[in-house]
């Protein structure tokens, strides 16, 4: 009976976990909102400092999300630490769907897949986590 008990428990937390999107609150008000057609937010300026997977994104700078509510892309406020990456502090983060980074700008340098990339400049990861492209020393 427990057991049955957990996984409808577990099994209504995830589903409605799935089920919610962003709120729009997170918005600043009287920026500009847009939603995806099923009412599901897309894009809007932070009214705050807001914590989104993991990332604290800049007030008033744009958010943008996936339609499941999963964050796209934001201006971070700090420096974000991602597997042995640091993205640099005010600078455009990008996630794809799976929560996997897909770019940001290197606050240091780094060695990746064989290939040293410099600070400052821009990384674009693949899915998988490999090196697609970044800026080489020179």
């Amino acid at each position: 009976m427990k057991l049955i008990l957990l996984a409808l428990s577990l099994l209504l937390t995830v589903w409605t976990g799935a089920a919610l999107g962003v709120d729009a609150s997170i918005c600043n008000p009287g920026g500009t909102v847009i939603y995806y057609p099923n009412g599901e937010l897309k894009s809007c300026p932070l009214k705050d400092i807001t914590l989104l997977s993991g990332v604290r994104c800049n007030m008033y700078a744009e958010a943008e999300f996936y339609e499941l509510g999963t964050l796209k892309s934001c201006i971070s406020r700090d420096f974000f630490n991602y597997e042995g990456l640091t993205c640099n502090e005010y600078s455009t983060i990008s996630f794809y769907v799976s929560g996997k980074l897909q770019g940001c700008v290197l606050a240091t340098r780094v060695e990746v897949d064989g290939k040293v990339c410099v600070e400052l400049q821009p990384i674009e990861l693949f899915e998988n986590g490999r090196l697609k492209a970044c800026s080489a020393p020179h």
